[in-house]
């Protein structure tokens, strides 16, 4: 590589900020974690008051984000990465606290989620729903991705030794591709794009473009990524071997496409001022 573009960085950052007891800290990711869900309320909230909603929306559809994102994503960290030791250790399923959460596992539940908050609020469209809950979604998405980076975990393959992060926490000296900083720069750049979508069609998009656009943007650039992931067992399925994010990938890409249909089809069109 480059000497201009090359570069090591020793990362032997602690997890905890501090601890309380012996056994018990405060950590970064619990920190961060936090921060992305106060941060989806503040922009909920505003995006409730510009439409002339009514804000109390704002805290019933975060509360349903909030369980939608815990449940899936723990769910599907244990069935889809990890069953052949959850199987054997139901319990250690509901230890959280012990790591282990996949956003394709969050993706799945948010729709179910959704569906419920619908029901309660038959004046929003579904459309509607996701295109608002889909902005702050990729921000809380990328503050989660930098507390994986302080856990020194979801860490990517090695590298060529040039360029990369050398997780010391982990015993390593070689450095690795810091794959948990690239989703999280991808998050931010999504965050960007729909927001700014949002913004310039007078707060009125064609309802269930932003989403589109979202998982779109999100589950394809999650497949050139995972090109830098470690996967010890990779799926055959047709001849075609890819990693098990790949695959999850793949239904996304397509559920993005039909949303683009749905939008142009169903879609209420964005309103001139």
């Amino acid at each position: 590589m480059n000497h201009l573009l090359a570069f090591v960085v020793h990362w032997n950052v602690k997890p905890e900020i501090f601890m309380i007891s012996e056994n018990f800290g405060i950590r970064w990711y619990s920190l961060l974690y936090g921060a992305a869900f106060f941060l989806g309320y503040q922009i909920l909230y505003w995006i409730f008051k510009k439409e002339n909603k009514n804000t109390e929306g704002a805290d019933q559809l975060l509360m349903y984000m909030f369980f939608a994102v815990l449940i899936g994503a723990r769910l599907g960290h244990c069935f889809f990465y990890d069953w052949d030791y959850y199987s054997q250790n139901i319990l250690e399923i509901f230890q959280i606290w012990k790591g282990g959460l996949a956003s394709h596992g969050a993706a799945m539940a948010i729709p179910i989620a959704l569906y419920l908050y619908k029901r309660q609020h038959p004046d929003q469209s579904f459309l509607w729903i996701i295109d608002r809950v889909a902005i702050p979604t990729a921000i809380g998405g990328s503050f989660i991705r930098y507390g994986n980076f302080f856990n020194s975990e979801i860490v990517g393959d090695y590298t060529d030794g040039s360029w990369g992060v050398v997780f010391e926490r982990l015993g390593e000296t070689a450095p690795r591709v810091p794959i948990m900083l690239f989703e999280a720069f991808l998050y931010d750049l999504i965050f960007i794009v729909i927001l700014i979508i949002y913004i310039r069609s007078n707060y009125k998009p064609r309802e269930g473009s932003l989403m589109a656009i979202f998982l779109f943007m999100m589950f394809a650039g999650r497949f050139f990524l995972e090109n830098w992931k470690v996967d010890d067992n990779p799926l055959t399925m047709a001849g075609i071997t890819l990693t098990h994010g790949q695959w999850l990938s793949i239904p996304f890409v397509i559920i993005a496409f039909i949303i683009f249909v749905a939008s142009r089809k169903y879609g209420a069109p964005p309103k001139t001022a």
